[in-house]
């Protein structure tokens, strides 16, 4: 029990840069003008422009725009992380994949448990896997120069979208992404408090 609350004591910290506001809209914004980060995607109301810290202005990335272009990135690559971690959770809350994890251990999907107790569950080679996925979207997918931060050249699947579009959606995915940090930090502070059980009200479906 101790474990899980460090875990989600340490996530509440690290989590926090993601807060650093809006986001940089390259797609949108030249150089002619100059940067205001006040101005920028994703400061939204009801907190508007927020920057407790002074990330922006006094951050090591260089200048107040390439301090921003970077937490930006990493508030979307966050939240897009988040966005999937909460899915993930409420999916195998209520079912499972059929099938073996690891034949070798004997080892069924549906004896992973949910949540933060599949650390301990899932076999080294699972981890493997998992970091050879991550490693390769880090050093092969990335950030395309002059476009919005989150943005790796994917497209919008064949659909072209006007700039109006395209900043609606980008501020749409940020607070989403938002949304989504707080939600599986939730989950996990649920999961301590009920010994496990990640989401209590759910129970009853699974």
């Amino acid at each position: 029990m101790a474990s899980l609350t460090t875990a989600v004591a340490l996530s509440m910290a690290t989590a926090a840069v993601a807060f650093v506001p809006s986001a940089n809209n390259g797609a949108f914004s030249t150089h002619l003008m100059a940067f205001n980060a006040k101005e920028e995607i994703g400061v939204l109301p009801p907190v508007g422009y927020l920057d407790p810290l002074g990330l922006i202005e006094n951050g090591p990335y260089g200048s107040p725009e390439d301090n921003f272009k970077h937490y930006r990135g990493v508030e979307v690559k966050h939240g897009r992380t988040a966005m999937i971690a909460c899915v993930g959770q409420l999916v195998q809350q209520t079912m499972r994949f059929d099938g073996f994890i690891s034949p070798s251990q004997n080892l069924k999907f549906e004896d992973i448990p949910n949540g933060l107790g599949a650390l301990k569950a899932v076999p080294i080679e699972g981890w493997a896997q998992i970091a050879i996925v991550m490693g390769f979207h880090e050093f092969f997918l990335k950030q395309r120069e002059g476009e919005a931060p989150g943005d790796f050249g994917t497209g919008y699947f064949g659909v072209n979208l006007s700039e109006e579009k395209k900043k609606r959606g980008l501020n749409v995915e940020i607070q989403n992404g938002r949304l989504a940090m707080l939600g599986i930090l939730g989950m996990m502070a649920s999961e301590v408090v009920h010994n496990g059980q990640v989401l209590a009200e759910t129970a009853s479906f699974s």
